[in-house]
């Protein structure tokens, strides 16, 4: 009888990671998904400034939807990327959950449900990520003491 087990846990995280690294998952990476995120914010932000500027109200939140649209879309399309199904895009409008599918999204390396590892650019990312949220933190304590 064979001693490979394929239900017993990898022994290292490497091991895992050469497991996976054949396959292709689709959807966008993470610097397609950071710049198109960031390219539909600009685009709809500086319709929605001109829109309003015209005094065109309505079209102000149509543009706002279809930006969110498509927000959401680039959101599905990394998931996928990543390993999980594209539903936790619902997860972005919980509070709490919002913050884990956006690491996901934005620190994620392709596959990151199925091997667990994070690459040196999936580190760093994250570590800035904190950083803001510290910083954040600190500059809203230090405005609520004055």
């Amino acid at each position: 009888m064979s001693e490979y087990n394929p239900f017993a846990a990898p022994t290292t995280a490497g091991y895992a990671a050469e497991n996976f690294q054949g396959r292709t998952y689709g959807g966008i990476g993470r610097l397609a998904y950071f710049g198109y995120s960031l390219l539909i914010n600009i685009v709809s932000a500086a319709l929605q400034f001109a829109l309003a500027a015209g005094d065109m109200a309505a079209l102000v939140l149509v543009v706002s939807l279809v930006g969110m649209g498509f927000g959401l879309w680039i959101a599905v399309q990394r998931l996928i990327n990543v390993g999980l199904s594209g539903w936790w895009v619902l997860g972005l409008i919980v509070p709490i959950l919002n913050i884990w599918v956006g690491f996901q999204c934005l620190a994620a390396p392709e596959g990151y449900a199925q091997h667990k590892t994070l690459d040196t650019a999936g580190k760093v990312i994250i570590g800035v990520f904190l950083g803001a949220i510290v910083l954040f933190i600190a500059i809203a304590v230090l405005a609520g003491s004055r």
